[in-house]
């Protein structure tokens, strides 16, 4: 079993986080996705002055989103709502929002999913927020990405304890990612941003779906590498109205 579910809580660059099998591990290299993200939301505090709306998609244990309004405490102004289609994740994100003492003001746990089609919908429950309509500053994921065929290669200890669903991103890897830019095309605001954790094999592929799907309104920004130079991240903006 991993170290971290044996503890049952680990660090994740300035918060510790409660961590439960299934629910997925995050690892260090995500910790710079929240850098990216955070340094976008103080650069929009600083010249708006306005709270910054955030969705996570696949929130999991809550580490991005609670790392990233950990971060922005006493900096800028930030509202986030953080969606994972499994239950015991959205539970699991609220045990440690309250651990870290995020209000509801702060962050709204949805329990809700991403279809194929790029429309988020509810797995239980009801929700405030509608999902068709709501308007997000930046949208951030860490979705599954992993290849189906790529599976025999992960160690014996992720496929027996950590949740597949949280990993395979279907033939390509591709197919969850693919729902997100969908719906970043509808529902980022005018000069909104996209970041997305990927395969490395991604970040082309990612282009080029976004290049001859011109209707979307969307710019692929930027690539940005892990700490083992590896083309990790990649950077989305919504196309601006008047440019």
């Amino acid at each position: 079993m991993p170290v971290q579910y044996i503890i049952g809580e680990w660090a994740f660059r300035d918060i510790v986080i409660k961590l439960v099998p299934p629910i997925f591990i995050p690892r260090s290299e995500t910790e710079l996705l929240v850098d990216f993200v955070v340094k976008q939301i103080l650069f929009e505090n600083h010249a708006h002055n306005l709270p910054t709306n955030i969705l996570e998609i696949g929130c999991g244990s809550g580490a991005i989103s609670l790392a990233i309004l950990y971060s922005c405490r006493n900096k800028a102004s930030v509202e986030c709502v953080a969606i994972d289609s499994n239950d015991h994740a959205c539970k699991l994100t609220k045990d440690n929002a309250n651990k870290l003492e995020i209000s509801d003001n702060h962050i709204t746990i949805v329990n809700a999913s991403i279809e194929e089609n790029g429309n988020i919908v509810m797995a239980s429950g009801k929700s405030k927020i509608d999902f068709f309509s709501k308007q997000f500053d930046i949208i951030v994921s860490n979705p599954p990405y992993i290849p189906t065929t790529m599976f025999n290669k992960l160690p014996s200890e992720i496929k027996i304890f950590e949740d597949i669903k949280a990993l395979d991103g279907g033939t390509d890897g591709l197919k969850i990612i693919k729902s997100i830019i969908k719906y970043a095309s509808t529902n980022l605001k005018p000069s909104g941003h996209l970041f997305l954790e990927v395969d490395s094999s991604h970040p082309k592929s990612i282009e080029f779906f976004i290049l001859k799907s011109k209707d979307m309104k969307l710019q692929y920004k930027h690539t940005y590498k892990d700490y083992y130079n590896n083309d990790r991240f990649v950077e989305i903006c919504k196309i601006n109205k008047d440019s």
